[in-house]
């Protein structure tokens, strides 16, 4: 609970998500819900593109704010 209340307050800001296989995904965290947080990162680095991106909060490691 807490790590879900903590997260809102980081809502709009740019966020590193590590995932537990090791993926990282760097981009602004968008929404947070008590099972999952959606971060908006770029699709193809080098683009105007962008990709929101639904992640499940069991596979979340840690959260690092950027």
């Amino acid at each position: 609970m807490s790590f879900y209340l903590k997260l809102r307050t980081y809502q709009g800001r740019d966020v590193e998500v590590v995932l537990s296989n090791g993926e990282v995904i760097v981009g602004v965290l968008i929404k947070v819900g008590f099972s999952f947080v959606v971060v908006q990162a770029l699709s193809i680095p080098g683009y105007s593109g962008t990709e929101d991106v639904l992640i499940r909060s069991r596979v979340i490691d840690y959260v690092r704010i950027l």
